[in-house]
């Protein structure tokens, strides 16, 4: 997973990130859970990857009712859209803004 530039740009361009505000407490508890079922899954002492959990996440961001209303409202058919999406959130909420560190100036 690596959300680049240029996809975070598209998907705001068709008002993701408006998405993602309006229900971002439902998108955090889907990371949450996502991550505690790779939890288990993962060998002792290691924690799941990002990748790990887009897999478990993916398919609740899919079935999720906000987001296939937005899907057809704003004409976004294609597939990546919710792979995208899955990038995001996990962007969102594993890496806040707050954990990239300042440049030296």
């Amino acid at each position: 997973m690596a959300l680049t530039t240029t996809v975070r740009l598209r998907l705001e361009s068709k008002a993701f990130d408006t998405l993602f505000g309006h229900h971002e407490a439902r998108y955090k508890g889907m990371v949450a859970t996502a991550h505690k079922v790779m939890a288990h899954q993962v060998p002792a002492g290691a924690q799941p990857t990002v990748d790990d959990m887009k897999k478990v996440l993916q398919p609740m961001v899919e079935l999720d009712r906000d987001l296939r209303t937005h899907l057809v409202t704003r004409g976004c058919t294609q597939k990546y859209w919710v792979s995208d999406f899955t990038d995001y959130i996990l962007d969102r909420v594993l890496f806040s803004k707050a954990n990239v560190p300042a440049e030296n100036n």
